[in-house]
């Protein structure tokens, strides 16, 4: 089985699907190392890449080969299509060629239909045609929750029982720096603030969260919201603003570490997730999590949450009084936090790519 990579996405900003697509990747280059086994190809437009971005794909770096003469998804759709029509073909960020059989796809969400206010009509558009044919065409589908499983099966974009699920991993964070400086440059001190990721997209829910934080009245305790491009961008958006509320926008991988290691809470206020890996990134350093009811984010999180409806500000603002005020139940979610996300590895979703491949090659 000769595996290649839909290599678009490279170059882009890390945000969930990227980081996914990175990370599985690895995985599945160090499983087929282990077992002697070819390794992966990476095709990628004809259009030039920071020199760095090939030493992302994991060591030793991957063979990276341009094919085609167009870009976006023009190269995508057509391209892309042609190149080496007998591997199999891994699109891990939710699109690709639409006529290509021969081909695993990651289709993480539905969020798209479920919340059209966060996408333009556009957008919507064209996700609902790729998917829906891709859904039955691939080779293969994988999905990263049995709630997007359902929300695929539901909005007929797969058939019922193609998707398969995986399990993601979360022990990226055990490599790299921990950069805790990004504390004294935001006025920050450890175990007194909250932390939250997430963009201007409507079911992100952040401007509930603030509101939220507002009406519970911690003096002595900030919220601290890291992403979203730059730090201004809530502030014009209408987000609340206050002493002990600040937004950091888009920061580096270690300063982020930083900010999990040493938070009191991480909140995750979203409508819907299709995972939700930045609580399980916080609950790897051991970070009491207060989560939404929505989504897949309660199959993931499993005990070690506390979970508040996110169309109840009222609930919100009882959750975030309830984790600062009881240590003894942030200790609790702690341990069962720190248990839980040590069973999310990437190795163990590469495995589980590989022998669905294998299998469907076979047949």
């Amino acid at each position: 089985m000769r595996l290649v990579l839909n290599g678009r996405f490279l170059g882009r900003p890390v945000t969930g699907v990227e980081r996914v697509a990175l990370e599985l990747t690895r995985a599945m280059r160090t499983v087929l190392a282990q077992r002697g086994e070819r390794d992966i190809a990476v095709l990628i437009p004809p259009v030039p890449l920071a020199s760095d971005i090939a030493a992302t794909m994991g060591d030793p770096v991957p063979v990276m080969t341009a094919v085609g003469r167009r870009s976006g998804h023009a190269w995508e759709q057509l391209d892309l299509m042609r190149a080496q029509p007998d591997a199999w073909l891994l699109s891990l960020c939710n699109v690709g060629p639409m006529l290509r059989r021969r081909q695993a796809v990651v289709i993480h969400d539905t969020l798209f239909i479920d919340h059209p206010e966060s996408f333009s009509r556009m957008f919507r558009w064209w996700y609902r045609l790729v998917l829906s044919v891709l859904g039955r065409r691939a080779g293969a589908v994988f999905t990263v929750s049995e709630f997007s499983k359902k929300s695929l099966e539901r909005h007929g974009l797969v058939p019922v029982g193609k998707a398969h699920v995986l399990r993601l991993g979360v022990d990226h964070l055990e490599e790299g720096a921990v950069d805790e400086t990004i504390l004294a440059q935001i006025g920050i001190l450890p175990r007194r603030y909250i932390l939250a990721i997430g963009s201007l997209a409507r079911h992100k829910n952040l401007a509930m969260l603030v509101e939220a934080f507002r009406a519970a009245e911690l003096p002595d305790v900030s919220l601290v919201i890291a992403g979203g491009g730059n730090s201004r961008i809530f502030q014009h958006a209408g987000f609340g603003e206050g002493a002990n509320i600040h937004y950091t926008g888009r920061i580096s991988d270690a300063a982020l570490k930083g900010l999990y290691a040493n938070a009191m809470a991480f909140a995750c206020p979203s409508i819907s997730e299709g995972f939700g890996l930045p609580p399980l990134e916080a609950m790897t350093f051991g970070c009491p999590v207060v989560a939404t009811t929505g989504g897949a984010v309660p199959e993931v999180c499993g005990d070690a949450a506390v979970y508040a409806d996110p169309h109840d500000r009222a609930a919100w603002t009882e959750a975030l009084r309830r984790i600062v005020n009881e240590p003894a139940l942030r200790e609790q979610l702690a341990v069962h936090a720190r248990a839980r996300a040590a069973s999310f590895t990437w190795e163990a979703a590469a495995e589980r790519v590989l022998a669905v491949l294998e299998t469907v090659t076979r047949d």
